[in-house]
């Protein structure tokens, strides 16, 4: 499933967290987001069952749990004007719903907000023991 940011994702999160972190408009660095949660968006849903969804191709990113970001690489210094309000995010690919770290992503923030996972970048799944123990 390929993740994309939807009205729902909470960018102002990942805006607050790169705040913190010191990156700056124009720069261009390799951070880790930790803990982003990927949720499956289900195609071919209708009314009253014409359509049941059984396709999933799309993923909404959510960054409301997220944790702090760690600045890895400085490969472009960027300057003092504020950062882009708006997120993208590409090449994104996760086999199923759940939380993830994204790990040495680039991201490039002249324009908009933009996380590119590329060969460089580890897609970490978080938690998945979590979900499969008991509540004792």
């Amino acid at each position: 499933m390929e993740a994309h940011v939807t009205a729902q994702s909470q960018t102002y999160r990942l805006h607050e967290q790169a705040h913190e972190a010191d990156i700056r408009h124009g720069q261009e660095v390799r951070v880790d987001v930790p803990h982003v949660r990927v949720t499956a968006t289900m195609e071919g849903s209708g009314w009253f069952g014409r359509r049941r969804a059984t396709t999933v191709d799309r993923a909404e990113i959510f960054f409301c749990n997220m944790g702090r970001l760690r600045v890895r690489e400085v490969i472009e210094r960027g300057d003092r004007g504020p950062l882009p309000t708006s997120v993208v995010v590409e090449n994104l690919t996760v086999p199923d719903s759940g939380t993830y770290d994204l790990v040495n992503v680039l991201v490039r923030s002249n324009g908009d907000l933009r996380l590119v996972v590329d060969d460089q970048t580890q897609v970490v799944r978080v938690g998945a023991s979590e979900s499969a123990g008991s509540w004792f």
